[in-house]
């Protein structure tokens, strides 16, 4: 079996203390969901899994992430050393892993979110989206994602206007945030992402929801794309939103609203001075364990 047709699976066993920040690090490495799991005797660590592509890097990138949890580790010597467990895992197995661990869930009053093979009586009043997320990030599960969906629940029952007629959703990835901006009544959604895996993965998501008409999905940049947004959504490192602060900037409408994921409570002050800096007015800052997401608000010239 050679390594391009297999996933690495990893399993950190580590002190409750450190499962947030473990997890954020597997998390950057692997560029794809983590998941967290109780352990099976009462007395056992808690679990973390992620999963790297065997693509002929991912010994550089394990390499990488083992020495950030043993820098993590060394500011607490009095805790147990974490135990790690590396599988590889036949590409037409990995899917299956994520289907035992992706279960239904409310992603915000009166919508639910389904994986495609189960079964879901929606309750009255409810809408249901089908999601399959094959090898793309993005399941929803994650509490980035939570805190993007709270932000935009918010948007849209407290805003003026309508913050949803023209939203851009940066790094899409299995194209969940795009698919709730339409359940919120977007008037068009472009979503992009670099990874040519969640651009079609993203796209089979728009048709399954038969939402064709209303979210446009193309991989790129956001510096390749044109026209002014009133709801920018962006759910990534905190590397790669620092650097997007001037572009998001001029692509906000006037009046138009930018909501910021996928960085550590840590890195929030950092985050939030560089686009204070472009003029957006903040908004708020919410936090899920370790996870930030921050609400700007433009400022018309």
């Amino acid at each position: 079996m050679s390594e391009q047709e297999c996933w690495l699976e990893i399993t950190l066993a580590v002190p409750s203390e450190l499962v947030e920040s473990c997890s954020a690090a597997l998390l950057e490495e692997t560029g794809r969901g983590t998941y967290q799991m109780d352990p099976e005797e009462e007395n056992e660590l808690p679990l973390i899994r992620g999963f790297l592509a065997g693509e002929g890097a991912y010994r550089g990138r394990l390499v990488r992430l083992k020495k950030r949890v043993e820098a993590l580790f060394s500011f607490f010597p009095e805790l147990p050393p974490p135990r790690w467990e590396l599988k590889l895992i036949p590409s037409e197995n990995w899917q299956e892993n994520w289907k035992r661990n992706f279960k239904p869930f409310r992603a915000c009053s009166g919508l639910m979110v389904c994986p495609t093979w189960e079964n879901l009586e929606a309750e009255a009043g409810d809408r249901v989206l089908r999601l399959d997320p094959g090898q793309a990030f993005g399941t929803g599960s994650h509490a980035t994602t939570h805190l993007c969906l709270q932000a935009m629940e918010n948007l849209k029952q407290n805003a003026s206007g309508d913050p949803f007629e023209r939203v851009l959703d940066v790094g899409t990835g299995t194209g969940i945030l795009a698919l709730v901006a339409a359940f919120f009544g977007a008037g068009s959604v472009l979503a992009i992402d670099l990874d040519p895996l969640a651009v079609e993965s993203a796209r089979q998501h728009v048709e399954l929801n038969d939402l064709a008409a209303v979210i446009r999905v193309e991989e790129g940049r956001p510096q390749s794309v044109s026209g002014v947004f009133t709801l920018i959504l962006a759910n990534l490192t905190r590397d790669d939103l620092l650097p997007l602060a001037d572009i998001f900037k001029k692509m906000l409408d006037p009046e138009g609203f930018l909501i910021l994921s996928g960085f550590l409570e840590s890195q929030a002050r950092e985050v939030i001075r560089a686009y204070m800096r472009q003029k957006l007015l903040f908004q708020g800052l919410a936090l899920e364990g370790e996870w930030g997401s921050v609400l700007f608000r433009n400022l018309p010239e």
